[in-house]
């Protein structure tokens, strides 16, 4: 692992609880909206599901 230098930053900084709370809550209800609808277009035929070990970028 690295050290730290002088381009270093922690996540959030400069945003007090208040915001940080709201941003993470902004994202996560963001990323959730659409859980209800993700994979609907699967009929749960399993020679139709993706292949878990496929290489993403290809």
């Amino acid at each position: 692992m690295s050290e730290p230098d002088s381009k270093t930053y922690s996540a959030g900084e400069g945003l007090s609880d208040e915001e940080m709370v709201r941003t993470v809550a902004e994202q996560t209800d963001s990323i959730s909206e659409h859980a209800d609808v993700a994979g609907k277009d699967w009929d749960g035929d399993a020679s139709k599901a993706p292949d878990p070990n496929a290489d993403p970028a290809g």
